[in-house]
């Protein structure tokens, strides 16, 4: 019995050793396997393949024939160089999937997700001398996403933000089943500058010069919706990705490697648009969309990167999610006048529920005006308008009266607009025409990259709202070709006020020009000038804004008395957009002397502007400038290209 013991201990002995030693071969680098690996990618070039530039985000640098990542994180190469070195990052990321170290608690194969499946599917691995790793915490987090789709999620531009000026693009991962507002509880993907920065002007000068980290990050979505559609009052549009499940699934892995890894931010070029795309890119490799911007179209506007993905049939019909600031304003425009002037009344704190227009109302009225109140009470809070305490009591009490009210409210939805964002005219705009100031005649060209101004076609773009940056114009004539201007940055944030809002509106431009009237070459030498002011905006009638400003404006220019001129006074406007074909636009300055070489002066100016097809505009302005010594005018006929 005791012989039969020890043999049998024996036995088991033998065969855990025999276990272990096979467990120890399978954890051993396979060194010749590893060599014909890379052997086979060296002779297949597959470090020149568009995927794994792709995946490592290489673009052609300064150097001939060289490239260099976009991403500034040193830990997401594997190579010392591999930032420079797409053979040298392709070897060593081979080197590290045949290892037994972890990276950030991974192994290579899960940390490098995307790339060794890539690679796997390349070089066609053979499991028994490169087994591969079980990556749980990257199959828990796929899990979790239950990725079926994705959309695009344009948020419409806020001229009061810096950093949203020109709109912000996102990802959103909707899960197997999530329709409709369940939607809300998919995830969202998000590329942004990681700031920490409340002054406007810093964001704007770091965000040029890519002093800033930007980083992507995945939100609930209900989370970006509230930051966007109720905090900033800005409409949003979600655009469904035509995306087999591959493609998703290979999008959602390099999304993996890509967590806490830095890029340069650049307000202008490698933004969340320019992100997007390269997610994009890899997700469907046989798409170009970021390589546009090497050596071609030098920055990345949120809404032309929508355009460029509906240009390569990518996206389906978008789906409109009205701001709650819009949902607002069409609800008290449908209320009858006694229901809406008690329903601000009472959020104001200037009506309560003894009140005859509140009392009398029927029962769905006092739903509506109630839960219109509670809303309007929110956006007053938000604006500090109303004190903490008092408003909390004041929607607390609404609250209690509006649950012993059974009724729905039964609101209308907002009407999605005629126009999307992407069916606006493009961001760039390219002109050609001729000026005559009475006496003399030249040609005049123009040409700006983006954005808007108000004699632009409307459709797709805020009512009112203005931005334009590096709006160039040159003149040419028998003398030659002279800069007239440049525009650096043009903004009119003009915000009609309503029963339910009071924004202030404001305005600023700098750039260089030779006169504040549009004239020729007689108007003297360049200078630099800048102004800026605030003020008040009011919408009479539909398609139209009327407003006024208080602003004062510094020239510096050698050509005035003491070389600068600073002057302040007031400017009155009206615009209209009688049409997506037709708008109008009627300006008025008068200023006074302040400093230096600057003089009393009123300035008319006037333009009509007809879109006679999609992309081609025909222009006149005419503008006008009297002084106490002078009295000058000039008028231009131009014809306009957006692209």
């Amino acid at each position: 019995m005791r012989q039969l013991f020890l043999l049998t201990l024996l036995g088991l002995l033998s065969q855990a050793a025999f276990a272990v030693a096979a467990d120890a071969a399978v954890v051993v680098p396979d060194a010749g396997y590893l060599a014909e690996l890379k052997q086979q990618a060296h002779e297949r070039r597959l470090d020149h393949a568009p995927m794994w530039q792709r995946l490592l985000h290489y673009r052609p640098s300064s150097w001939p024939g060289g490239v260099e990542s976009t991403v500034d994180f040193p830990q997401f190469f594997l190579a010392a160089d591999g930032k420079h070195d797409p053979r040298a990052e392709l070897d060593t990321t081979l080197d590290s999937f045949f290892g037994e170290g972890q990276r950030e608690g991974e192994p290579a194969q899960c940390r490098a997700k995307a790339r060794y499946e890539w690679l796997k599917n390349e070089l066609a691995f053979d499991s028994r001398r490169l087994p591969e790793q079980v990556c749980e915490r990257f199959d828990e987090w796929l899990r979790g996403l239950d990725a079926a789709a994705l959309a695009v999620v344009f948020a419409s531009n806020d001229l009061y933000s810096p950093s949203s000026m020109f709109g912000h693009t996102l990802l959103r991962v909707d899960a197997h089943g999530q329709g409709g507002d369940d939607r809300l509880l998919a995830y969202a993907v998000n590329y942004a500058a990681n700031t920490g920065e409340q002054n406007g002007l810093t964001y704007a000068v770091r965000g040029l010069g890519g002093s800033y980290a930007g980083t992507f990050s995945i939100y609930p979505y209900y989370e970006k919706v509230k930051e966007y559609a109720r905090f900033e009052h800005r409409d949003l549009w979600e655009y469904p990705l035509q995306l087999d499940h591959a493609a998703v699934q290979r999008l959602l892995r390099h999304l993996w490697e890509l967590r806490g890894v830095e890029f340069d931010y650049y307000f202008f070029t490698e933004n969340c648009s320019y992100q997007l795309l390269s997610l994009l890119e890899v997700a469907r490799p046989d798409l170009r969309l970021v390589g546009r911007f090497d050596g071609g179209v030098p920055y990345a506007i949120p809404i032309d990167t929508v355009r460029e993905l509906r240009r390569q049939h990518l996206l389906g019909a978008p789906v409109y999610r009205a701001a709650l600031a819009q949902q607002l304003r069409y609800r008290l425009q449908r209320m009858p006048r006694a229901d809406r002037e008690w329903a601000v009344a009472y959020a104001r704190g200037d009506a309560g529920f003894d009140d005859s227009r509140f009392a009398r109302a029927e029962p769905a009225a006092r739903t509506r005006m109630l839960e219109t109140a509670q809303d309007e009470l929110y956006f007053l809070f938000r604006s500090g308008a109303v004190q903490r305490e008092s408003g909390i009591r004041r929607s607390r009490e609404a609250l209690v009266a509006r649950s012993r009210i059974a009724e729905p409210a039964d609101f209308e939805a907002v009407p999605r607009p005629a126009f999307s964002p992407d069916e606006g005219h493009g961001s760039g705009r390219f002109g050609l025409g001729l000026r005559n100031d009475g006496a003399d005649s030249a040609a005049l060209l123009r040409i700006r990259p983006a954005y808007h101004d108000r004699l632009d076609p409307p459709a797709g773009y805020l009512a009112g709202g203005e931005l334009e940056f590096f709006d160039l114009g040159l003149l040419a004539d028998e003398q030659g070709v002279d800069l007239d201007s440049l525009r650096l940055l043009s903004v009119q944030a003009v915000s009609p006020r309503d029963v339910a809002f009071r924004p202030w509106s404001w305005q600023a431009s700098a750039g260089v020009r030779r006169s504040a009237l549009p004239t020729l070459r007689a108007g003297g030498s360049l200078g630099a000038y800048a102004d800026g002011g605030g003020g008040l905006a009011w919408a009479p009638v539909v398609g139209v804004q009327t407003y006024g400003f208080a602003f004062v404006e510094v020239d510096v220019n050698r050509d005035r008395g003491q070389g600068y001129a600073l002057a302040g006074g007031l400017r009155a406007g009206v615009s209209a957009q009688w049409s997506t074909r037709w708008t109008q636009q009627l300006e008025l300055d008068a200023l006074s002397d302040l400093a230096g070489g600057a003089m009393d002066v009123m300035r008319l100016r006037w333009g009509a502007q007809w879109q006679f097809i999609p992309t081609q505009g025909l222009r006149l302005q005419l503008a006008g400038a009297q002084t106490k010594d002078s009295d000058d005018g000039s008028a231009e006929l131009i014809w306009l290209h957006y692209f």
